[in-house]
């Protein structure tokens, strides 16, 4: 099976011809899945998306690990303000999960907090819409295939 791949596309935003849909900064972390020679200065690169989506997992997970249990505190964390517009981000997130604080780490709660990054990290950023959409749910459970978590899909209720 061939993975999706849009490393080097010039024609799309940074996060996307990085395999990076989430834009993480290049760090001293051995991320699975990276290219073995990084072109970018800032941003790490990825072989396939699917792997460049899981490290987006992995970072979100271990944040919420750490007591991050609200959007605010993880994109004030992932977003800052020296960068980014942090109360912007924060209110974009929210209103495309529906949520202010995590209720549970689910797969589905998990690719909705990605889904709204992705999207302001490639969409609002450039000022362009419909990148985010080049992402399908295959490719979210593809990524959550490889995360090495075991995480419920959905929260049940009684």
């Amino acid at each position: 099976m061939a993975f999706k791949s849009f490393l080097g596309r010039t024609d799309l935003p940074r996060g996307f011809r990085n395999n990076n849909p989430g834009n993480l900064v290049k760090t001293s972390i051995p991320w699975n899945g990276e290219v073995a020679v990084n072109t970018d200065g800032k941003f790490e690169q990825f072989i396939e998306l699917r792997y460049g989506i899981r490290a987006l997992m992995r970072d979100i997970i271990n944040d919420v690990n750490k007591g991050k249990t609200s959007v605010k505190a993880l994109i004030t964390e992932f977003a800052p303000a020296f960068e980014n517009n942090t109360t912007a981000y924060i209110a974009s997130v929210i209103a495309n999960v529906g949520f202010s604080v995590i209720p549970e780490l689910t797969q589905e709660n998990l690719i909705a907090i990605c889904k709204a990054i992705i999207f302001v990290e490639n969409d609002h950023y450039n000022g362009k819409s419909g990148y985010s959409k080049m992402i399908v749910d295959a490719d979210y459970y593809q990524a959550i295939a490889i995360l090495g978590i075991a995480l419920p899909k959905k929260k049940v209720t009684s």
